[in-house]
């Protein structure tokens, strides 16, 4: 089958999301091309793997993606995201700074950042990374409004809280620049 048709099959079921049957497409298009795989053709095999809840396989397809383009900031993302739910906090952490160094605008990085710091600052009332997670969900609010009514867990007080209200409860917390948040 033509490189085209096979990417285009793949697209066409992640968008349905019928992972395995893109998973299929994706090795296909590996094995019968593999000279002309793009990082975006890696990326979209990794995506199908993260969705089937195949992080380590996720991982490793977007290794290969930032072999192929070390800037690309969706493997990145993808990747740091990948290890976060393997429970490489500490390496997805890391991984996250990079991206927001890239791109200041990237929704995951903020909300894996802000949820990181959340548990820290929940375990140690840690004051500098309460003013990470506050102003990385600032971040998130600010791309994503309707995330607003998204619940967060503070497991030191067990209350939930919407993101409006854990940032209204906080609006005394100044705003960091990404620089100071990806150094705390």
């Amino acid at each position: 089958m033509k490189i085209e048709e096979l990417r285009q099959l793949i697209n066409e079921h992640i968008e349905n999301e019928e992972y395995e049957k893109s998973l299929d497409f994706c090795c296909s298009l590996i094995k019968e091309h593999e000279g002309e795989l793009t990082a975006g053709d890696l990326i979209n095999k990794g995506l199908c793997h993260f969705r089937l809840d195949q992080n380590d396989e996720a991982v490793a397809c977007f290794d290969r993606a930032l072999q192929i383009e070390p800037e690309n900031i969706m493997a990145l993302t993808n990747k740091a995201v990948s290890l976060y739910n393997l429970g490489k906090i500490e390496e997805s952490f890391k991984l996250f700074g990079q991206v927001l160094t890239r791109d200041h605008d990237v929704f995951p990085a903020w909300y894996y950042i802000g949820l990181y710091n959340l548990k820290k600052f929940s375990n140690s009332a840690d004051a500098g990374a309460k003013a990470i997670v506050v102003n990385a969900y600032r971040q998130v609010i600010r791309m994503a409004p309707d995330f607003g009514s998204f619940a967060i867990h503070d497991p030191a007080k067990g209350i939930d809280y919407t993101l409006e209200l854990f940032l209204l409860l906080n609006d005394d917390i100044p705003d960091l620049s990404v620089e100071e948040i990806t150094a705390l």
